[in-house]
């Protein structure tokens, strides 16, 4: 049971930063699980585990308090899953997934903040999306929920009435009091990180070595794509470059990045996403925070890992140890100490990595099933939506991906966000075909 005072569960570090942005900015940012059976589980299944999911952590909304510096709280949400009828589609099963993850309309504030589709294709397969919003779940969030719902042991969260009455006035008014202690922490270490990178918006109009055609209409929208490697291979190439699965997809991005000509006046700047959950029970939406490292050379087949390794590894014990001074878990407190319009306008005038990556690692067994049957193909991605073309020119990241293993091969997928550099879906593909084919290793495309 959740003590009505203090231990309700509250909208915080991560969660909070998605919120802000869908209220200051209109920022959204849904995440896609992907499942492609080549044996149908049937459309009972999946309202099976819609219905599962329905009873656990995803299903939550946020209810706003007026305290000042007081966090919001989550709360069970009433609102009930969309069902969908998809029917059957053509066998192009990446448009079909790419066309679910754009038009995503989750209001997770409101309590919709996530959806579960399916479709079979011409020739009997099973495909199934679920989106998830951000702001309610990060990656590792969107496996326990799943692992719960096949074990039937989701926990969903306290009622809508648990954050009315007094009690919660009272633990409103003390998580306030702290809140206000934490957020001018925040503060200090936010404009420490200001004015060390003063003028790195300035350094990013440097024209690129090769500079593409200046769109003048705003720009094309954001790209994707999916791609397929033999994990056993992937695995054998990074040893062999004295590296890792991980540094191998680093490397990979990076390399990605400096073809498209995008600029790079100085060092290429890689965030890498860390997973901060300590393990069970952790009931937060999102324990996910980020490494920055940062690559001064191109790093290629020939000059192997090696540096890439140390830094990461430099990095990760560099957090471990202060992870509290990460400018994006600090955001969030000083939204509550400051005014809103002055909230917005940083949130858009720090600069932003010149690309993200995420390996979400070996993928529970239990999240590749539905009903009886086992994914063939299965991958996870995420995208923004709502960001203009002129900011995503100036803010960056300009490319995103993530990685997942399972079976015999591990699934890379491909946010391109840089509307100059990475807005047309064939370039994205063929910017994928050559790293991976300089790395000699075999790929397929979805």
């Amino acid at each position: 049971m959740f003590d009505r005072v203090h231990d309700l569960p509250r909208v915080t570090g991560a969660d909070e930063s998605y919120l802000l942005a869908e209220d200051l900015l209109g920022l959204s940012a849904p995440i896609q699980f992907l499942w492609v059976f080549d044996e149908d589980p049937g459309a009972d299944a999946v309202d099976g585990l819609r219905a599962a999911l329905a009873g656990g952590s995803l299903q939550r909304a946020v209810r706003r308090t007026r305290i000042p510096m007081a966090r919001h709280r989550w709360v069970r949400s009433t609102v009930p899953p969309r069902i969908d009828a998809t029917g059957q589609i053509d066998d192009d099963i990446g448009a079909w997934a790419d066309d679910c993850l754009r038009s995503a309309d989750l209001r997770p504030a409101d309590g919709y903040g996530w959806r579960l589709d399916s479709a079979t294709t011409s020739d009997g397969r099973r495909v199934v999306a679920l989106l998830v919003s951000h702001m309610i779940a990060d990656g590792q969030g969107v496996y326990r929920a799943l692992a719960a719902a096949q074990a039937g042991t989701g926990m969903p969260l306290p009622e809508p009435d648990t954050a009315r009455g007094l009690h919660a006035v009272a633990g409103d008014l003390l998580d306030g009091g702290r809140q206000l202690a934490a957020a001018a922490r925040s503060l200090r270490i936010l404009l420490t990180a200001a004015i060390r990178n003063r003028g790195n918006g300035a350094a990013r109009s440097v024209p690129a070595p090769r500079p593409p055609e200046r769109v003048t209409s705003g720009g094309p929208d954001t790209t994707l794509a999916i791609v397929d490697v033999d994990r056993h291979e992937w695995h054998a190439r990074a040893k062999e470059c004295n590296g890792t699965a991980n540094t191998l997809f680093t490397a990979l991005l990076a390399g990605i990045v400096r073809r498209s000509g995008y600029p790079i006046p100085g060092d290429l700047r890689v965030c890498v996403a860390v997973d901060n959950r300590a393990g069970d029970p952790d009931d937060r939406a999102n324990a996910s925070g980020g490494v920055w490292i940062r690559l001064a050379d191109p790093v290629e087949p020939g000059t192997g890992l090696d540096g890439i390794r140390t830094l990461s590894k430099r990095a990760f014990i560099e957090y471990a140890e202060s992870g509290a001074e990460q400018i994006a878990d600090n955001l969030a407190p000083v939204v509550r100490l400051l005014p809103r319009r002055l909230i917005a306008r940083m949130m858009t005038s720090i600069p932003g990595p010149d690309t993200t990556v995420s390996n979400l690692g070996v993928a529970p067994a239990e999240s590749l099933r539905i009903g009886g049957a086992t994914a063939a193909s299965f991958a996870i991605r995420a995208i923004m939506q709502g960001m203009p073309a002129d900011r995503r020119r100036s803010q960056g990241p300009a490319a995103a991906a993530w990685a997942v293993e399972y079976g015999d091969r591990i699934t890379l997928t491909f946010f391109g966000v840089h509307p100059d550099h990475f807005g047309d879906t064939d370039l994205l593909r063929k910017l994928i075909d050559d790293e991976l084919s300089s790395w000699d290793i075999d790929h397929r495309l979805w």
